[in-house]
């Protein structure tokens, strides 16, 4: 699965004639849908993000919400491995319900501060058990269980979670409605990243597809960040243009699910490495060429939609200000501390390497040739099969409620 995890501010897309950034469909035979777009702003980074979900308007016609459940370890340390379940679509608000949902088929938006969260936790438990510190207490800011409890209360009506996406986008306009309130806030903002084709138009759609935003701590680094599995041969690596563009290009390509005709496919993926090292350059090369056939790797990006970050220069400088430099009635150094020591380049929109991705960092053999690296075909065999059992598959059959 591509997955992307970002730290980035919550920015609402102005609605327009042409573009609704909240979008509701009503179809003839009863289905709605309801699509969510909004930037996430990291930096000089402009991503637009996702959510999408459907209902039927008439509830009845909801039924059960097929889901998977948690993986649990029973009394004597068996691990139950999680299964398909089914939950009343009646009680998919109920917390005991929502308990037993795996995490990758859960929604969640958080507007509190997790960190305290567990702190309040601890001393809850601390107190329980007596052994409270004043550490603890210092940290909560609460001197008893009473206060710790009506605490954690508070920051827990700011954590929303869901098992039907329809619920999860009517939650979020809310968010966006008040995002005055965050505008000076970061996010971490993660899902996967969706790749979906069009056979009329020889054209592939992405989107970074939302399925989690929780208020980031105030420490938190900007950043916009991707995980994939990707696939290269032994043409993918191209340097031909680094002495001029501080630039290689790999070809490759990444994998996706077409939910619609159920089945694989692959999409083209370039992807940026800028790196001026020439020995990690080259050990980067040895990673990602191979002598035949179809490997595959993870890789970990950054996903660069912006005007780029760039270290400041002398050149940059007007010219009134460099002859003061040159003069010396300035300092350079000074002057670059004053400036903030960077500039921002020209505009970029670019998949760029960042690292390999731990335990995924040995390129493997497949099975595949390059004949294979096309779109998803549909199958030719009249086989029903359950969405439910595409691990990376999250379509639900949704519906709201008052939250």
């Amino acid at each position: 699965m591509n997955t992307f995890n970002f730290t980035a501010k919550i920015v609402p897309i102005k609605d327009t004639e042409k573009f609704h950034p909240v979008e509701k469909k009503s179809f003839s035979s009863g289905w709605e849908n309801i699509t969510v777009k909004f930037n996430c702003l990291s930096e000089t980074n402009r991503v637009m993000a996702m959510a999408q979900g459907g209902r039927w308007k008439d509830e009845k016609k909801n039924g059960a919400i097929k889901t998977f459940s948690k993986t649990m370890t029973d009394e004597n340390g068996n691990v139950i491995k999680g299964e398909k379940i089914e939950i009343p679509y009646n009680k998919r608000f109920d917390e005991d319900q929502i308990a037993r949902v795996a995490a990758f088929r859960r929604y969640e938006i958080n507007t509190g501060d997790t960190k305290m969260r567990y702190k309040l936790q601890d001393a809850i438990n601390a107190f329980e058990n007596d052994s409270i510190t004043d550490e603890m207490i210092v940290a909560t800011g609460c001197n008893t269980i009473e206060e710790a409890k009506i605490a954690l209360e508070k920051l827990n009506k700011k954590r929303k979670i869901f098992i039907t996406e329809y619920d999860f986008c009517e939650y979020l306009t809310k968010l966006l409605a008040q995002s005055e309130k965050f505008k000076d806030k970061f996010f971490y903002i993660s899902g996967t990243y969706d790749v979906q084709y069009s056979a009329e138009k020889n054209r592939f759609y992405r989107n970074y597809h939302v399925n989690r935003i929780t208020l980031a701590s105030d420490d938190a680094t900007p950043s916009t960040e991707m995980k994939i599995d990707f696939y290269f041969d032994e043409n993918s690596w191209d340097d031909s243009s680094f002495e001029e563009t501080g630039k290689v290009i790999v070809n490759g390509w990444g994998n996706y699910y077409d939910s619609n005709i159920k089945s694989n496919g692959f999409f083209d993926m370039p992807i940026v490495i800028r790196e001026e090292n020439e020995k990690k350059r080259n050990a980067l090369k040895r990673k990602l060429t191979c002598e035949d056939g179809i490997k595959q790797i993870g890789l970990t990006l950054n996903v660069i939609e912006g005007a780029e970050v760039i270290e400041l220069t002398m050149d940059m400088l007007d010219d009134e200000t460099r002859e003061d430099i040159e003069m010396g009635l300035l300092d350079w150094e000074t002057v670059k501390k004053e400036l903030g020591g960077r500039a921002v380049g020209d505009k970029v929109s670019e998949l760029r390497f960042a690292e390999l991705t731990p335990k995924k960092n040995v390129a493997q053999d497949t099975i595949y040739t390059v004949d294979d690296m096309v779109p998803a075909k549909e199958k030719v065999e009249d086989e029903d099969e359950d969405d439910d059992s595409v691990p990376f598959s999250l379509d639900d059959d949704d519906d709201s409620d008052d939250l």
